[in-house]
């Protein structure tokens, strides 16, 4: 029960009932994986179909380059993050390292596609919470744009 109610931590999850959130933990794993602290939960460039929700523990997405990774953010319990590559089967978009002692759980393509032609009230529930962070995601991402242009 312990998992479930991490996973019912996930802003993927914020629209649905009590009752479409059971139906999603029965398509999917409720195991979490563990990650210690510096550990590479995605790499950049490498293939991708599923999407990591933290269950507890922080993350940090960052671009590598030849100097210095650029930090574009980290994630910590209820946040997710590979939607991308999960929406457009487009390589990982950037590194994914555990900052500390991290729990993950993930959600599949095949889960995504079985909820689209099983149930698709769910699928555009979490659609339309996945549509929200990533819409707040690049407000944040224009701010920084925006800030980095003023100063130069």
């Amino acid at each position: 029960m312990d998992e479930i109610t991490g996973l019912r931590q996930c802003l993927l999850f914020q629209e649905l009932t009590d009752e479409e959130f059971l139906k999603i933990t029965q398509i999917m794993s409720t195991d979490a994986e563990s990650f210690m602290p510096g550990a590479l939960i995605c790499q950049k460039d490498a293939p991708g179909d599923s999407i990591y929700m933290v269950k507890s523990g922080k993350v940090q997405i960052s671009l590598p380059t030849d100097q210095t990774d650029i930090i574009l953010a980290e994630l910590g319990t209820g946040k997710f993050f590979g939607e991308m590559s999960l929406l457009d089967k487009a390589p990982r978009s950037a590194n994914v390292v555990a900052l500390e002692q991290t729990e993950i759980f993930v959600l599949t393509r095949k889960h995504i596609a079985y909820l689209v032609e099983k149930d698709p009230k769910i699928a555009a529930k979490m659609m339309l919470s996945l549509a929200r962070v990533l819409s707040a995601r690049i407000r944040v991402l224009n701010e920084r744009i925006e800030g980095i242009l003023s100063a130069g």
